[in-house]
């Protein structure tokens, strides 16, 4: 376990799939802590798959792999590569278990730095095979909802950057991969979508992609108060867990996406991967700032 304390805020990253479970400003916590009951996780990071590979694997150079769902990553023991007050650098390389679903040499760096009423993930892949690696990465922040007491669930609305006219993509194929989408309410204003419980009972989560969008706001929406998240992934999904009335509210930048059920069962033909060349290497990440 890592916590750092910086300017009056304090966070905490496990080792173990370099997970934060915890961000404080004072006493106040942003961070769902995870509970066994409803979602044990916090902040899992996903590598190198998101979501469920089409018939549990998928073909890389012609062979088949049981890529595992979400990738491995969340399972794996970091090492701390570089640490000060402000900031955490974890690091993991392949192993001869993760070869047998994933083969390629990688080095995966997840960091995580305080920024102004806030913090910074950075995540950053490098390649150390002699050939191509597809891939996928995101990032799976679970966020307190509501925020205070004598508030709901349903007193915030996620308010976005610009005006947003897309549907939500539906997890309405066979064994749960994409298949069809579904128009999305986004207000009168084109940019508001209020949370309910009911939505992701039926809905399970909202799946965006073609956002114009790189900033949305969790807030009350009367107060205006919550949180402004930030982005530089091709995918936006939100969930929470159906049917448990769960007090968070995931926010999640993909770099990538879960199987499509008309995919070619390829990794190279997965919508939105990343193909880093021999060598290569590549950076994205997501932040998150109050809005008090």
């Amino acid at each position: 376990m890592v916590c750092l304390k910086h300017n009056g805020a304090e966070m905490t990253i496990t080792k173990f799939g370099a997970e934060m479970r915890s961000f404080k400003i004072g006493e106040r916590e942003f961070i769902w802590p995870g509970h066994p009951d409803v979602w044990k996780s916090s902040a899992p990071v996903l590598f190198p798959g998101i979501g469920a590979m089409k018939d549990g694997g998928t073909t890389i150079a012609g062979e088949w792999y049981a890529v595992p769902r979400h990738g491995f990553v969340k399972f794996m023991d970091f090492e701390v590569a570089e640490q000060s007050d402000d900031h955490v650098t974890l690091t993991v390389h392949q192993t001869e278990e993760t070869q047998k679903v994933f083969p390629f040499d990688f080095e995966l760096k997840v960091t995580y730095r305080f920024i102004e009423g806030g913090f910074e993930t950075v995540f950053e892949v490098k390649n150390n095979s002699d050939r191509v690696m597809p891939f996928l990465i995101g990032g799976h922040p679970g966020f307190t909802c509501p925020m205070n007491e004598g508030e709901t669930f349903e007193d915030y609305v996620l308010h976005f950057e610009k005006e947003e006219t897309i549907g939500t993509t539906l997890c309405d194929g066979p064994g749960h991969t994409l298949a069809g989408t579904e128009p999305v309410n986004f207000g009168a204003d084109n940019r508001t979508l209020a949370l309910d419980h009911k939505d992701f009972d039926r809905l399970d989560t909202y799946i965006f992609s073609g956002l114009n969008s790189r900033k949305v706001d969790l807030i009350h929406k009367e107060t205006r108060k919550g949180i402004r998240f930030s982005f530089d992934m091709d995918v936006l999904a939100i969930w929470t867990s159906p049917g448990k009335n769960a007090p968070y509210v995931c926010i999640e930048p993909w770099q990538g996406s879960p199987a499509y059920a008309d995919e070619s069962g390829r990794f190279e033909d997965k919508p939105y991967h990343v193909e880093l060349g021999a060598g290569e290497t590549y950076t994205c990440g997501y932040q998150m700032e109050t809005l008090d």
